[in-house]
């Protein structure tokens, strides 16, 4: 053997080394990712409930989740190939820094005119744009770190965390109001700080060269990725009939707590915070049984019931019937997510994942403004019919798009 054959060959420590380096990785990307989700959901949660408090209507509260959903999806586009170009550590670090700018000018300015909630509007807005940027580039880190663990394992984990900070981000968010903007802003800029310094310390994987292009040039590829993967196409048909419910849900509950069943607003983040605990259940449950299961009976049958869950939740005479309802609904959202980011990941070549990703997240996500302009013109007296209407459809597109899944090949390790 030739002295450069020998140096081919890892010495035990060296593969050892090399072994819990990438574990730290994986675990310091599992962190990262935490605080940034916390940060998002807090200051998702928190803004309207802070509306809600100042204005007492359910319009102004499904206006801003229409609003604040809107700049987020004109930043998709645009973080997607910056993340393929840049890398995604870099463009996560870049997106906390000025996410990091912006809550700090946006707690200048409460404390300057504490009543000045427009301005609360405002920061969620911009905030929101950047925090879905980072979210490009945590995905895609996600996919990149994975520590020697099976995709499945990885991406169950990774839908484990965004529900964790559902769990604590309406709490935080409850909390947190209840004192004012101060101290949501304080909490948001602390978390945003958590993962920026540490997602420095992440390792960089190098970029393929690409061609920096116009947003509107790399959203057209994005798509024809989209269309080009054709289980992508049904994968997100579902996803977004889906995220529609989820959506409606959402907007309607806090108006729903409050002047429906007569409950203070604290019971809305109580709502969300069950919900997400029993989705992370299920999450846990799937990090160990969705490899043996299959993921598309997964996403079938968590499809089926989120659309009986949320059909109970209109229905619903009292709060703790749509306690339940919300719950059962959360639960089968939970499943749901673990088969999107699993079937994602094995349909999206990683070489043009960011990309691809994010017109994915952009198609998926148009459900949020539009279930906020339904819940801002529709009477609380109708919500009912509206939940009705958003399940059937739903019902209708999940069957079809799972009917034409069966014909890919999307179980694996």
């Amino acid at each position: 053997m030739t002295v450069s054959d020998e140096r081919t060959v890892p010495s035990p420590a060296d593969a050892v080394e090399a072994a819990a380096s990438s574990a730290r990785a994986l675990y310091g990307s599992i962190v990262v990712r935490a605080a940034n989700r916390l940060a998002t959901e807090t200051l998702s949660f928190a803004i309207p409930l802070l509306i809600f408090d100042a204005t007492h209507s359910m319009s102004w509260s499904g206006l801003v989740l229409a609003l604040e959903w809107t700049p987020r999806l004109v930043g998709i586009p645009i973080a997607g190939p910056l993340v393929d170009r840049f890398g995604s550590r870099a463009c996560l670090v870049t997106a906390e820094v000025v996410r990091t700018v912006l809550l700090a000018c946006a707690l200048v300015g409460v404390l300057a005119r504490p009543g000045a909630w427009a301005l609360l509007v405002v920061v969620a807005f911009a905030a929101g744009t950047f925090g879905q940027a980072s979210y490009i580039a945590v995905e895609k880190l996600g996919v990149e770190i994975n520590g020697s663990r099976s995709v499945a394992w990885t991406q169950s984990a990774q839908a484990g965390i965004d529900q964790m900070a559902l769990i604590a981000g309406p709490f935080v968010a409850g909390v947190l109001a209840v004192h004012g903007g101060v101290w949501v802003l304080s909490a948001v800029l602390a978390l945003v700080l958590i993962s920026m310094a540490l997602s420095r310390g992440l390792p960089q994987r190098p970029s393929a060269a690409r061609t920096l292009r116009s947003a509107r040039a790399e959203l057209t590829t994005g798509l024809r990725g989209v269309l080009r993967h054709r289980a992508l196409i049904h994968i997100v048909l579902a996803t977004a009939a889906f995220n529609l419910l989820a959506a409606t849900i959402l907007g309607s509950t806090p108006a729903v707590v409050e002047e429906r069943f007569g409950r203070p607003s604290s019971y809305a983040g109580i709502v969300w915070t069950l919900g997400a605990t029993a989705s992370l259940v299920v999450i846990v449950i799937m990090t160990r049984v969705a490899s043996r299961t299959g993921i598309l009976k997964i996403g079938l049958f968590s499809g089926l019931i989120a659309c009986a869950a949320a059909m109970g939740a209109g229905l619903a005479s009292g709060y703790p019937a749509y306690l339940v309802s919300a719950c059962l609904f959360l639960a089968a959202e939970g499943a749901f997510a673990c088969f999107l980011r699993i079937a994602r990941a094995r349909v999206i070549p990683l070489e043009e994942f960011g990309v691809t990703v994010s017109a994915v997240v952009l198609l998926i996500l148009i459900p949020y403004p539009l279930a906020g302009v339904l819940v801002a013109t529709t009477p609380l007296r109708y919500l009912p019919e509206l939940l009705a209407f958003c399940s059937i459809a739903c019902l209708a597109v999940t069957v079809f798009s799972f009917s034409r899944l069966r014909r890919y090949s999307l179980d694996g390790p």
